[in-house]
């Protein structure tokens, strides 16, 4: 199975909906098709919690990015 980078996880699994390396409740499905994986980081966001980085498996773009082209 092809491996790519998520944050500095390079683990994650290309198309594996079961990712072993994503964040709890990912991944999830991609407005592309594709699956949107998941790592968390060591930084926290001011209300302490964990900072989560995004990427999907196939576009390449982040959560982030997604929510800017919907609004």
């Amino acid at each position: 199975m092809k491996l790519f980078e998520v944050g500095e996880v390079v683990n994650h699994r290309v198309g594996d909906p079961q990712c072993p390396e994503c964040a709890e409740g990912y991944p999830e499905p991609c407005p592309c098709g594709g699956l949107m994986h998941a790592s968390e980081t060591a930084e926290e966001d001011p209300d302490g919690n964990v900072v989560i980085v995004t990427l999907c498996d196939q576009c390449g773009r982040n959560e982030d990015q997604l929510a800017e082209m919907a609004s």
